[in-house]
């Protein structure tokens, strides 16, 4: 149970202006990920530990790869059933053209109600207000049972390799529930979608482009691969249906090479094409049966490239090596997730959000993995997604968070804390 007076003092520690200065500082840091330009997590990664030090949080640096280290910061109120994690990434994704922004996408500028920056949105903002939610609870020391642990992690944007390294050191042990801190425009999303992805790779063999017969071009193949891939998501729309809180399953072709590696040239029928793929799954399908569908694929489209070949040839009267093949190697296989909106950390989210908006909470789904995807699918611990930040706006140029919303959002997580750890089961 949540006293209100309780509630309003730790909420009273929770002030907007500090908020968006440890917001803005964030967003001022380039955490992009790039070695040759010479940017990584590092520098926000060390921000953040000297801020939860000076504030006397327990806290704990790990290099997971040169440069990119996560930062893990706990505080302990007193012995309890539960351990909740907010959880937030430090890298953020390249700008882009910087001419292309109307401000700097590093120069964390507020104007007219909205922090801008690279990372403002996705998830610089949220990380700041769930550091915040966490100050203000240490600093006021309710009578709470149990632990509070930021994951501070890097690498969200690529392989996820931090949420993975830290579950291998064994820092998700006995942790209960995770608020996972990102741009969710104050949804409660207790489900988010899974995520395969896929390369097929063609061979042929090279020739110039103005004697086709000399070689094999793999280039045809790959369109027999697109129209597999549209087929299998209208299958997958009229057999799964829509799912509530997630949408729409999807299997989008989203990059196209030919030839696979080096400059392509006009005039050069390529030895090799390739074909990337991005799918995104709601639990009513079967990553298992789409995998094998996909090798499936790969050998239609082969055997359909080589029937269209052969009768080509049987045309012009000529008798080439049909040498062709198509290969489709997994990239990654990521869940969907599922808790349970009886959980008793989606009851806290859900309570939190009532008493501080008035209003009756939206819930939804994630569409795309978060860190999340592995503390559920490695640890068994519920998720729930929740942050400041309009859902279209990540990975933008002019990326934006409104700071009204980055100042409830960081009350609802504290106010979620307190609820979580105030109940006995």
């Amino acid at each position: 149970m949540v006293t209100e007076e309780v509630l309003q003092g730790v909420l009273g520690e929770i002030r907007e202006q500090e908020l968006v200065e440890l917001a803005a500082s964030l967003v001022r840091i380039n955490s992009v990920w790039d070695p040759e330009a010479g940017s990584s997590e590092q520098e926000v990664a060390f921000f953040v530990a000297s801020w939860a030090r000076e504030r006397g949080f327990q806290v704990l640096v790990e290099e997971v790869a040169p440069g990119r280290p996560n930062v893990i910061i706990e505080w302990k109120a007193a012995p309890g059933p539960r351990k909740l994690m907010f959880e937030a990434h430090t890298d953020v994704v390249t700008p882009g053209d910087p001419l292309q922004w109307e401000h700097d996408p590093f120069g964390g500028v507020v104007l007219d109600g909205r922090l801008y920056g690279r990372g403002a949105n996705d998830t610089k903002g949220n990380l700041a207000a769930m550091l915040m939610a966490m100050a203000a609870i240490k600093k006021v020391r309710p009578g709470l049972k149990g632990s509070i642990l930021g994951g501070v992690l890097c690498d969200e944007e690529g392989l996820m390799l931090g949420v993975q390294d830290f579950i291998r050191r064994g820092h998700a042990e006995g942790i209960t529930g995770a608020i996972i801190c990102e741009p969710q425009d104050g949804l409660i999303c207790p489900v988010q979608k899974g995520a395969i992805r896929a390369r097929f790779t063609v061979k042929g063999r090279m020739s110039h482009g103005a004697m086709p017969l000399s070689g094999l071009n793999p280039v045809p193949a790959l369109s027999r691969l697109i129209n597999g891939l549209w087929n299998m998501e209208e299958e997958a729309a009229r057999t799964c249906g829509k799912d509530p809180l997630l949408g729409w399953p999807s299997f989008t072709p989203t990059v196209v090479r030919a030839p696979a590696r080096g400059p392509a040239q006009l005039n050069v029928v390529p030895a090799k094409a390739e074909l990337l793929v991005d799918i995104r799954t709601i639990p009513a399908q079967s990553h298992e049966e789409i995998l094998r569908a996909l090798q499936g694929l790969a050998a239609k489209a082969r055997e359909q490239t080589l029937e269209a070949y052969s009768r080509l040839d049987v045309l012009l009267q000529v008798k080439r090596n049909l040498g062709l093949d198509v290969e489709m190697e997994l990239l990654s296989d990521r869940p969907c997730t599922q808790t349970s909106v009886e959980d008793p950390l989606v009851r806290s989210v859900d309570w939190a959000t009532r008493a501080l908006t008035g209003k009756e909470p939206v819930y939804g789904g994630v569409p795309g993995a978060t860190d999340g995807t592995f503390l559920w699918a490695w640890k068994g611990i519920p998720i729930v997604t929740i942050g400041a930040g309009d859902r279209e706006v990540p990975h933008q140029v002019d990326e934006w968070v409104e700071v009204a919303q980055l100042h409830l959002t960081a009350k609802i997580y504290a106010a979620s804390a307190l609820a979580y750890l105030s109940q006995e089961d």
